[in-house]
């Protein structure tokens, strides 16, 4: 089974970081790790199908700057650092820095499971990083454990230091799954609402080999339907100017959120990102598994002309909409090896 394709009017290329849609690449998402200290089902394969890559073959800061030096001389002005789980990486605030000194970045952010954010929050505002996402996926203390290993008060004083440090606005991003945590959506808008956050529900998307992905899988518009979720949000439309994937309500007691919906209403045609592998793959669309290998060609002592090249070719063959693919076994690459 696959996603109907949608056409889009395919506009001449103009010049710089531009597809053959015409739409402007200026978004990279770097994952600077394939480990993880959490195990989410959706995102982590099982142990006996999946090794997370030796340490050799993921890129050093030094070589992860390098590619985002060149990145943004070709007009990316926004990065978010992802993983796995970024905060497993040693000593990533200098990382923060060295793309810092870039100085060309208008937007750095950090994806993160909030475990290790209370230990690491102010050495990465102090390095320059401006915000952080926090995935969240229940405020529930033992369903928190049973889905992730991990535990929830150490998310939460996360949060809390986030905010003391100021890395905001603070985006939380629950991933909903039928039957699984969706009967939490009201408990985690209260949530946001009540601590002035920004929550964010995202749809399941088929993103590791062997999930149930039809039996888990919950459209926005089904949890839009629902009176306690309708009940919690101020007026009947989103906000006017959303630029994110997001379509975002203010909440009447506070706070926003916003619905994505990869899977529902696809937003391909103004997709503006770049993915760049922990193993240095440089993928120009998440559910494509073609990538470019940037870290060969690093090591092989290239030219940044070279480099540039690659991030030319990844935009030129950028697909005009992403296909997933529903087969248990299909997809190659599971999210924590692209970087969620």
């Amino acid at each position: 089974m696959r996603v109907a394709p949608i056409r889009f009017f395919s506009r001449p290329p103009t010049p710089g970081l531009v597809d053959r849609f015409g739409r402007r690449q200026s978004y990279m998402r770097i994952s600077v790790t394939d480990r993880c200290n959490m195990r989410c089902d959706y995102c982590r394969p099982s142990a006996g199908d999946w090794r997370s890559e030796a340490r050799e073959r993921l890129l050093s800061f030094e070589e992860i700057a390098r590619i985002a030096r060149v990145a943004t001389e070709l007009g990316v002005t926004k990065i978010r650092l992802t993983g796995g789980e970024p905060l497993v990486r040693r000593d990533l605030p200098r990382l923060v820095g060295m793309l810092v000194g870039l100085g060309r970045i208008r937007d750095l952010a950090m994806t993160t499971n909030g475990a290790l954010l209370a230990r690491h929050a102010r050495a990465l505002a102090d390095a320059g990083l401006m915000r952080v996402n926090v995935s969240l996926d229940s405020l529930n203390s033992l369903r928190f454990q049973r889905l992730t290993g991990g535990e929830l008060s150490g998310v939460l004083r996360g949060i809390e230091a986030a905010r003391r440090v100021g890395l905001e606005p603070i985006k939380i991003n629950c991933v909903l799954m039928r039957g699984v945590n969706d009967d939490e959506a009201p408990a985690l808008m209260d949530f946001a609402a009540r601590e002035g956050l920004t929550l964010r529900f995202i749809e399941l998307m088929p993103m590791k080999r062997g999930l149930d992905w039809n039996r888990r899988y919950l459209g926005i518009d089904q949890l839009l339907r629902r009176d306690e979720v309708r009940m919690r949000l101020a007026g009947k439309r989103p906000l006017a100017g959303s630029q994110d994937v997001a379509r975002y309500w203010a909440m009447r007691n506070g706070g926003m959120v916003g619905f994505i919906t990869p899977m529902s209403a696809r937003f391909c045609e103004g997709c503006n990102r770049l993915r760049l592998t922990a193993d240095g793959g440089l993928r120009s669309c998440l559910p494509a598994d073609g990538q470019l290998n940037l870290r060969d060609l690093l090591r092989g002592g290239c030219t940044d002309d070279e480099i540039r090249a690659v991030f030319l070719r990844a935009a030129l063959i950028k697909p005009e909409i992403g296909i997933y693919e529903f087969d248990a076994g299909a997809e190659k690459r599971s999210m924590i090896q692209i970087g969620g």
